[in-house]
């Protein structure tokens, strides 16, 4: 039997950095794989080599046969390699926040980003049984731009399965998706691997539908090795060592300014709301944040956890309520947003994402960095040997010292992640926003980030963690928020675990997972 898609002795090089190579590998229909392996360990440049996103070098071989007899290019084949990925995401972030969802799912019939001519009667009812199909009928009236990470994610899933690929491409994607949409998915995608052939790159052994039966261990761009599924995931559940990420001396004094200990209040907001495209997104939030305090934000996909950051950081503007009137934000005692922006450490899908919109990727991790003590994107003037040296000491304590002079683009997703971490705690912020930071990181990135963030919360810097994973929490946590529709279901003093008394008396609603049960 012929393989779908055999790569031998392909290697890629770009830029004279060798990114991966040479591989050898075959996929073969139903056989269902998933690549695991560390940050940069090549994963997403092999999916991309499959689906035909990247040449290889000369002298490699890559031969697709989905039927039709062998051939060596992709071309008139990219329709029938559906494709999930952190890079679509970012597109249409970018480059189409306008663009409805359900046109989105539709230009999957032809492998191009947005829906340029009319759908035949069968595309659009396949569109429309894969909607109805992941119950998604509520996002797909929306624009793009008006959906959280974890319902993009969703439409993505619905674009890379409409028009029933011979093979479904899979970078990361369920990162951003809380416990009902993974479980969701991994449903579909358990069905779906009757109609095609599944290639994955995951990080987490929840990750692997129980469909997947192989395990390709990815290690310095190579196949380090090739494995059953019960091996594979004994190794994904292998303990990480520990690596040492001691914090330096005056961590959290990096830029002049007061104390976050001092000021009255950190964050303020009274009575806002957030309105987009006429969809109400937060509805009157009323929380302050004050020194001392490490709050914990959770919700389902689409509760409103990243617009309530974005309201923080005046991307967004409160709602002005006929009934109400327009509610306040106020920030480290009342500062300008211009004054607090340097102030405010943030990692983020959307920061990551405005370094492609405005930078091409093309900014270097060591600037990336450095730019976080300006609180810009990209660097406008010239670093000094303090702020370089300072930088260079927080890509080590990250583990990516060796790429300080790299190129955003030649990093992968996880490693993007790494660089927003140090960017944000170079600085010595005075409050710290996290937005689903650990998002795309291998088990030990995760575990000795979490480490990190934490000896920061200790050593003095108050922190805001967002996420819809209540297993993302840190031991520093003592307040809780959790929002359920744009609105506020509880905030108050807690750890996350459900333990904590609310202020009426009650207790605070039992959380699993970012969902809540009571």
């Amino acid at each position: 039997m012929h393989h779908l898609i055999e790569l031998e002795g392909v290697a890629v090089t770009r830029a004279g950095l060798r990114l991966a190579g040479p591989l050898d590998f075959i996929l073969d229909r139903g056989r269902h794989t998933a690549l695991v392996g560390e940050n940069g360990a090549g994963k997403t440049t092999l999916l991309r080599l499959l689906r035909g996103d990247l040449a290889p070098d000369l002298g490699g071989r890559r031969v697709y046969d989905f039927g039709d007899g062998p051939q060596r290019s992709p071309l008139g084949l990219r329709q029938r390699i559906g494709l999930v990925s952190p890079d679509m995401q970012d597109f249409y972030t970018l480059n189409a926040p306008h663009a409805p969802a359900r046109s989105v799912i539709l230009a999957g019939f032809c492998d191009s980003p947005l829906l340029y001519g009319e759908p035949t009667p069968e595309q659009a009812a396949g569109a429309d049984r894969i909607i109805e199909r992941l119950g998604i009928g509520d996002l797909a009236v929306r624009a793009m731009g008006t959906l959280s990470t974890g319902q993009a994610r969703k439409v993505l899933v619905a674009r890379a399965l409409a028009s029933g690929p011979d093979v479904l491409v899979l970078d990361e994607y369920l990162d951003g998706l809380d416990q009902g949409a993974r479980a969701e998915v991994l449903d579909l995608l358990e069905r779906a691997s009757g109609l095609a052939t599944l290639v994955m790159a995951a990080h987490r052994a929840g990750d692997l539908p129980p469909a997947i039966r192989r395990v390709v261990v990815m290690a310095d761009g190579r196949v380090a090795a090739d494995l059953p599924r019960e091996e594979g995931l004994a190794r994904l559940g292998e303990a990480a060592p520990a690596r040492p990420l001691a914090l330096p001396e005056g961590a959290a004094r990096a830029l002049p300014g007061p104390d976050a200990a001092s000021l009255e209040f950190l964050l303020r907001i009274r009575n806002a709301s957030v309105v987009i495209d006429g969809n109400r997104i937060l509805d009157r939030i009323d929380w302050e944040v004050l020194p001392g305090e490490h709050w914990l934000v959770l919700g389902e996909n689409g509760a409103g956890k990243s617009t309530l950051l974005r309201l923080v950081l005046s991307d967004l503007a409160p709602y002005a309520d006929d009934k109400h009137g327009a509610g306040t934000v106020e920030r480290l005692g009342g500062m300008t947003m211009d004054a607090a922006r340097p102030l405010i450490g943030v990692v983020s899908p959307a920061l990551q994402a405005s370094y492609g919109r405005e930078l091409g990727w093309e900014v270097t991790a060591l600037e990336t960095v450095v730019s976080g003590r300006r609180g810009s994107v990209g660097m406008f003037d010239e670093p000094t040997d303090a702020e370089l040296l300072a930088a260079r000491e927080w890509l080590e304590r990250v583990g990516l010292g060796r790429m300080a002079d790299r190129p955003l683009r030649r990093m992968s997703y996880g490693q993007q992640r790494r660089v927003l971490l140090a960017r944000a705690m170079a600085a010595g912020p005075r409050l710290l926003l996290l937005d689903e930071p650990f998002s795309g990181l291998d088990p030990a990135s995760r575990a000795d980030l979490a480490g990190l963030i934490g000896d920061l919360a200790a050593a003095g810097t108050p922190l805001v963690l967002v996420t819809h994973n209540v297993e993302d929490r840190l031991p520093a946590i003592n307040r809780v928020m959790i929002l359920e529709g744009g609105r506020q279901l509880f905030c108050g003093p807690g750890d996350g675990r459900g333990a904590a008394p609310a202020a009426g008396g009650g207790a605070i609603p039992a959380v699993s997972n970012g969902i809540t049960e009571g």
